[in-house]
């Protein structure tokens, strides 16, 4: 990557801003249809416009007809403001401006601080420098006074969805995570769970399917605009935006139509380690919107401007990868359904990705090589090609690869674990790596494993959950 200050870049972002000096936020709008809730945002960016909609599905009428409140409008807008982002990367314009129904000046205040770590990543890819005067601020549209149109002194009902339903909303991705999450959370395999998925592949929905009993399962449905994809191949500016934020708002007005006490996400303590400690000044992030500050930022917001919003949290957040997938020791076959490859979109695996590695190479420490095969499809540790990428992921040379994987100490533990069991020729992939002492001096297995990291942001019955399944998976790991 080259320096932000390289001045062809510089220019060009520079052209982008002039020209397009504001990005609007026009309007959101929500209406009903057979089949759920439709959401239509309304950007705007010079001559260019976009009208990306989102389709809530799984929702009862009497819950859907909850839109209208106060605290779902919120969300939806809040929601709005997100997606924005998807589409202002293209021009990087100076100015969010959002319109009725505006935020008031501390939500926008809020919104400002939010906008540097779940931006972050798509800066330092594109050698941006976003960290002076004026570089973007987020702001009510003219003419719109703070909080007016927002429904303040309208009489609609401020509580959640009328079916006040008992059971969590979890945030399913299909993933070892989402896995491990579910059944920390349920009391007994009977329990029923809601669940929030989106895009899902039938994959998803089958394993889903099988865990919710008699709970709801609701998909969210989204698409970017080929408008934006036509930019992108223009060599307009593209990359990470904040994905987990949007999940986990869309889920938050899912729980609150539907009436759950919870938004449940399967975070972890991993996600709080920055795969660049300091660009301009700043850690860069892939996961920041799953992390520790995000979460305790996104409960304030809720606090503050969401009366009756279930409580979003990650009840796993006390816990490293590692532990979250030993956790899952008892339930081994239900693991081997998991999908996590994103270049194959949850159906298989490519064995070439950082997440890849990261699968096999947990998987085989904790549950043995052999395992670890069957799970991916192949041998991974034969492949000498691959060790570059480990060394990385050890935090060993370069940078950590910008996907969802265990912290660099994880993967050190996990490598050091793998060598006590086999001779270098048999793991090619991991030998330089074993030959670093950085990999021979790291924290041994089990001790890493019977960790416990800050666990303020859980609900005390969900970490009394989390801490038994914990145990329980501990004692199950060979």
């Amino acid at each position: 990557m080259q320096d932000a200050t390289d001045t062809p870049r510089r220019v060009e972002i520079g052209r982008l801003r002039e020209s397009y000096p504001s990005f609007r936020v026009e309007d959101v709008h929500a209406t009903a249809d057979p089949s759920g809730l439709r959401l239509e945002f309304s950007f705007a960016a010079g001559d260019a416009r976009f009208r990306p909609t989102v389709h809530l599905t799984g929702l009862h009428p009497e819950e859907i007809a909850q839109a209208d409140s106060l605290t779902a409008r919120r969300l939806i807008r809040a929601l709005a403001i997100i997606e924005a982002f998807s589409y202002w990367k293209a021009f990087c314009s100076p100015v969010i401006e959002v319109a009725p129904p505006a935020p008031d000046a501390v939500e926008v205040g809020w919104w400002n601080s939010f906008w540097p770590g779940a931006m972050g990543e798509f800066f330092y890819r594109n050698n941006i420098d976003f960290t002076g005067p004026g570089f973007l601020d987020i702001r009510s549209a003219d003419g719109a006074a703070s909080g007016s149109g927002d429904g303040s002194g309208e009489t609609h009902a401020a509580g959640p969805g009328l079916s006040r339903a008992a059971s969590p909303l979890v945030m399913f991705s299909g993933g070892k995570d989402s896995l491990a999450l579910t059944l920390a959370v349920r009391p007994s395999d009977v329990s029923d769970v809601d669940f929030f998925l989106y895009n899902p592949t039938p994959g998803q929905r089958r394993l889903a399917g099988s865990l919710a009993g008699n709970g709801r399962i609701l998909e969210l449905r989204r698409e970017i605009l080929p408008e934006l994809l036509a930019l992108n191949a223009q060599g307009h500016p593209n990359g990470h935006t904040p994905y987990s934020a949007y999940l986990a708002v869309a889920a938050m007005l899912a729980g609150y139509l539907r009436g759950n006490p919870y938004v449940l996400a399967g975070n972890s303590r991993s996600d709080d380690e920055p795969n660049v400690e300091s660009y301009l000044g700043r850690p860069i992030n892939h996961q920041w919107t799953k992390s520790y500050e995000f979460e305790a930022a996104l409960q304030e917001y809720g606090h503050r401007w969401l009366p009756g919003t279930p409580l979003y949290s990650s009840p796993l957040r006390p816990l490293l990868e590692l532990q979250i997938i030993a956790s899952l020791s008892a339930n081994v076959d239900m693991y081997l359904r998991t999908a996590s490859c994103n270049r194959t979109k949850g159906k298989g695996w490519c064995r070439t990705c950082a997440k890849c590695a990261w699968v096999f190479l947990a998987t085989a420490a904790l549950f043995g090589h052999d395992l670890a095969v069957r799970k991916i499809g192949g041998d991974m540790f034969a492949d000498p090609s691959l060790s570059e990428l480990y060394e990385r992921m050890a935090g060993l040379t370069g940078t950590k690869p910008f996907e969802c994987t265990g912290t660099e100490d994880e993967v050190r533990t996990a490598i050091q674990a793998i060598g006590a069991d086999h001779g270098l020729r048999e793991i090619p992939a991991l030998a330089d790596c074993l030959s670093n002492p950085a990999v021979a001096g790291a924290k041994p297995l089990h001790a890493l494993l019977a960790d416990w990291g800050h666990d303020d942001l859980v609900p005390a019955p969900l970490r009394d959950q989390v801490h038994s399944l914990v145990l329980t998976g501990h004692a199950n790991v060979r």
